[in-house]
């Protein structure tokens, strides 16, 4: 970045050439228009194969002169597809007019039989001219124009147009409903047939001359039917899961590996639908190994030849065995050029040996094998030489739709809580939403709570059916995965070894013999070679066992864990670490270290307050702890309640801290905690007298050390800001802001230009200064909001407080600024300026470090940029997938989230306004090159794939998402 300037008052259209960006956001536009014109068209003609059968055509061609053709026995159809948002110009349609002369030529001349006529089809209607140019003497004969409210077809051979990709797959569906096949739902043969149209378009065996003959389509829906018949039946309604793995592939065998409840076999189900060759199914649950070659080859070869006669006779030699067999299809299958996709479901069940022999045997087959984790997985990786996909479970997003089908309230945190207890697993986060909907009123949140201290009364599916084989392992493995689920968040091997030892008093030599017996349980996620963590969905029988193990054993194996994480956080620090500490403070009786935790306003910055708060409650309120003790909880509550906007709360928590400073007598420092705090309710309650009396009582009593003084300046001036006085707040603020840059020893014009990171450089090492960093930001954003509320622009006081909040790791601060940048920045139209600071610095910061309270306020703001950039598809879509959220939300969020529906869908229908046209200016540049540059603190970020999970939580991918 060159330097900050004027120019800091606006950001502009210009984007951003960085590796997780999109380099030509019009590119993409246009690729997506070519994909669903594709799809279009190949639902198109999936609907001429189901219409082609009863009204005399010899064949269906997609994809070769033409979009689709249709050969009659003395005529030849040739159609060209067009999909369009708007109108259908002429300018759209005139290549293929030219195409249709060549056609027309060939025809006259005898080079091609029967007689040619050409038709065009769209979803939009012609444009005027393009109409008036149809109506016309000149306009061909032989070409016709169909549109979807256009002259009905002629030809009932030829379908109305649909109007859109849904209403063609509604047509398809009609059509397939008619066929004599009532157990197969129309929707599930449209996708298949739509899927072989697409296959066939390519030009891929057996179909290398893209047709479809009369004669063969009464097998050919036979064929489907019976093969989706035999597969499982997806679920009514399927969800996806994260990063799903593709069904079809290239290699020789895969395995995809999960628990029971993972959704392997309800993912082959939904996918097949969709799958353009034909899969087998294998459920070999009740399959002796020897039998498994002999099981493969019969229902490959009678799906693939039929079930009697001619080929199936070559195959199934008298008196071959079974692998003999099998090499026999293989070779057959070879012969046809094909390759055969086997879906083997229960693997686990097979020994490996088996499943190596089928595969040696049958390379003209691939082999999917479902599995669950466990030795028998392992050794299939070993002697298969592949390594087993997984399955990544839902999202938050897809969990909160789920919850919300199911009756139930959650936010995003509470959907977080779920993922982790049940590791995301479909089957468990369903059984999870039924208990909460019939136990605990639909609160998701209580019933996380109570199965989280092992104090809920329902078994839920995933104990009952993780226990059998939890039950199962020796007594050694169980003690093992109990100990190892106190720990939340992955550990290197000489971690969990220290905790092992701590907990258990055994040796290194023993606790390494426990970690490298324990993969083959399945019970254990392991992160390269580096780092484990017993599965989210097993920890919750681990703790359990370790419950039940009596408080000594809880305690000592807790204790372990908080001198492993201490250790573990001062060499490589994290926000989910710091959780996991916290909680064993609290669980351990550590008061004091909680108390100086929540008197700490870094750590209110760092999403962990909901780790530190039930805690202080009990300690505010418990007899047994010391005055001052209870003070400072009562002080750390009252200042996360003031910043939530929690007044009476606050009031109540403010009296209780008069009274034990008073009764007590209790220091200085205490008196102007509480003194502070009451000054700042009254300003925040509108009570100037009140807060005068206090200012002087407190200036009275305050220390004259300036870095005392600075901050009771400070206090001040917010009040004074609170209570309206922009004027004075503006004028504290600017000489404040003076004095901070003096004690860091920089000017603002060191800052300009700089990253954070860059920035860093610059201040100095020989103390710690991080909290004047977190003061200089906070009067920044003071003198930010005061300027404000004088029409002034404060864009560059914004970006400079997020910088120093960076610095400071002030993390929800600098999201709370960086939405206040965005407000200011949709404010003056620069929507496109708006879009790139949350996509390229509030994201990432928040995806890194876990803020969950920020996730739904700042989604729906995102919401409305995209509508106001006129992305109006990608703005539903986030509205959309925030929807089963709204129940949950505070009443002050729900009714702001209702205004920005209703916002965008004024923009979608009536436009918004223009966006301004200038360059980014270098501030905004480089508060989006700062990433890069990011401190050690917010987990190490790399540069997100285009293919990649998008960070902001969608679970759709990057490029799909916020790298568009």
């Amino acid at each position: 970045m060159a330097n900050d300037s004027e120019a800091a008052k606006s950001s502009g259209a210009k984007n951003f050439v960085e590796d997780v960006a999109v380099v030509d956001e019009r590119q993409l536009v246009r690729i997506e228009a070519v994909h669903r014109g594709f799809l279009y068209q190949h639902i198109y003609g999936a609907i001429c194969l189901l219409l082609a059968g009863a009204n005399g055509v010899d064949r269906v061609i997609v994809e070769r002169d033409e979009d689709v053709e249709i050969v009659l026995p003395h005529r030849r159809v040739y159609i060209q597809i067009k999909t369009r948002i708007g109108s259908l110009s002429f300018g759209d349609i005139e290549g293929a007019l030219q195409r249709f002369d060549e056609i027309r030529r060939e025809h006259g001349k005898g080079a091609r039989d029967g007689d040619a006529g050409f038709l065009i089809v769209s979803n939009a209607a012609p444009s005027g001219p393009l109409l008036k140019k149809f109506a016309s003497d000149d306009w061909p004969k032989d070409v016709q124009l169909h549109w979807p409210d256009g002259p009905a077809p002629t030809d009932s051979f030829l379908p109305v147009p649909p109007k859109s990709i849904g209403d063609a797959i509604s047509t398809c569906s009609t059509l397939a409903g008619k066929l004599p096949f009532a157990l197969l739902k129309p929707e599930t043969l449209t996708w298949k047939l739509a899927s072989i149209v697409m296959f066939a378009s390519a030009g891929s065996p057996p179909r290398q001359d893209h047709s479809f003959s009369r004669e063969e389509l009464t097998a050919l829906f036979e064929q489907l039917v019976v093969q989706m018949q035999e597969l499982p039946a997806p679920p009514p309604v399927y969800r996806a899961q994260i990063d799903e793995p593709a069904l079809l592939g290239d290699q020789c065998v895969r395995i995809v590996s999960g628990l029971s409840g993972a959704g392997k076999t309800a993912w082959v189900a939904e996918a097949a639908l969709h799958a353009p060759l034909p899969v087998t199914y294998i459920d070999v649950v009740d399959t002796p190994g020897p039998a498994l070659a002999s099981a493969v080859t019969r229902e490959v070869a009678a799906r693939i030849f039929g079930r009697s006669g001619g080929k199936l006779g070559e195959i199934l030699l008298p008196g071959a065995s079974g692998l003999d067999t099998l090499g026999a299809l293989s070779v057959k299958l070879g012969e046809e050029g094909v390759y055969v996709h086997v879906v083997i479901d229960n693997a686990h069940r097979v020994p490996a040996s088996d499943i190596e022999a089928i595969v040696a045997r049958a390379p003209h087959l691939r082999f999917l094998l479902l599995a669950q984790p466990g030795a028998e997985v392992i050794a299939m990786e070993a002697r298969l030489a592949v390594t087993a996909e997984t399955l990544h479970g839902w999202d938050e997003d897809t969990i909160a739709a789920a919850l919300h089908d199911a009756g139930c309230q959650a936010d995003f945190g509470d959907c977080q809580r779920l993922s982790r207890l049940t590791g995301g697993l479909p089957f468990y986060v369903l059984n999870a939403a039924t208990v909460a909907a019939r136990e605990y009123g639909g609160s998701v949140r209580a019933f996380c709570a109570d199965v989280e201290a092992q104090t809920h009364v329902v078994e839920t599916a995933q104990e009952i059916i993780l226990k059998r084989a939890f039950e199962g392992l020796s007594a050694e493995a169980r003690e093992t995965i109990a100990i190892l689920s106190l720990a939340d968040v992955a550990l290197s091997r000489d971690e969990a070894m220290k905790l092992l030892q701590g907990a258990s008093d055994i040796d290194a030599r023993a606790g390494a013999a426990r970690l490298r017996a324990l993969p083959a349980t399945g019970a254990l996620e392991l992160f390269g070679n580096s780092a484990l963590k017993v599965h989210d969905a097993v920890r919750m029988l681990g703790l359990a066992d370790l419950a039940g193990r009596g408080g000594a054993a809880e305690s000592k194996a807790k204790a372990a864990l908080r001198e492993v994480i201490i250790v573990s956080i001062r060499k490589d620090w994290s926000i989910a670490k710091l959780g996991l500490l916290i909680r064993l403070f609290g669980q351990l009786g550590d008061a004091r270290i909680l108390v100086g935790f929540a008197t700490d306003e870094l750590f209110h910055e760092m999403g962990v307050w909901p780790e530190i708060e039930p805690f202080l409650v009990d300690i505010a309120a418990s007899a047994e702890a010391d005055p001052e003790t209870r003070l400072w909880a009562l002080d750390g509550l009252v200042f996360n309640d003031l910043r939530e906007g929690a007044f009476e709360p606050a009031r109540g928590r403010i009296d209780e801290m008069q009274v034990l400073v008073e009764a007590n007598g209790l220091g200085e420092d205490e008196w102007l905690a509480w003194g502070m705090k009451r000054m700042l309710l009254r300003s925040m309650l509108g009570d100037a007298k009140g807060v005068n009396e206090m200012l002087g009582m407190v200036e009275r009593r305050i220390s004259a050390k300036a870095e005392h003084m600075r901050v009771f300046r400070y206090n001040r001036a917010l009040a004074l800001f609170k209570l309206g006085d922009n004027t004075t707040a503006v004028a504290a603020a600017s000489e404040l802001i003076e004095e901070y840059y003096g004690e860091l020893g920089i000017t603002p014009g060191d800052v300009m230009g700089r990253s954070a990171g860059e920035l860093r450089r610059q201040l100095p090492t020989v103390r710690d200064i991080t909290n004047t960093l977190k003061h200089l930001a906070d009067t920044l954003d003071l003198l930010a909001q005061a300027a404000g509320r004088m029409s002034q622009r404060s864009v560059l006081a914004r970006i400079h407080a997020m910088k120093f909040y960076e610095l400071a790791h002030a993390f929800d601060s600098l999201v709370r600024v960086g939405l206040d940048l965005v407000d200011e920045l949709v404010w003056v139209n620069d929507f496109i300026g708006a879009r790139q600071v949350l996509e390229r610095s509030i994201f990432p910061i928040m995806q890194g470090v876990g803020l969950a309270s920020r996730v739904i306020e700042t989604r729906a703001l995102y919401a409305v940029v995209l509508a106001y950039c006129g992305d109006h598809q990608a703005a539903a879509d986030e509205v959309a997938r925030l929807r089963p959220f709204e129940e949950a939300m505070a009443p002050g969020h729900r009714e702001a989230f209702q205004n920005q529906k209703r916002l965008i869908e004024n923009v979608r229908r009536f436009g918004g306004p223009r966006q301004q046209e200038v360059n980014i200016p270098a501030s905004l540049q480089a508060l989006f090159d700062q990433r890069r540059g990011a401190p050690r603190v917010v987990e190490p970020r790399r540069k997100v794939g285009r293919n990649e999970r998008c960070p902001c939580g969608s679970g759709k991918k990057y490029k799909q998402c916020h790298g568009r």
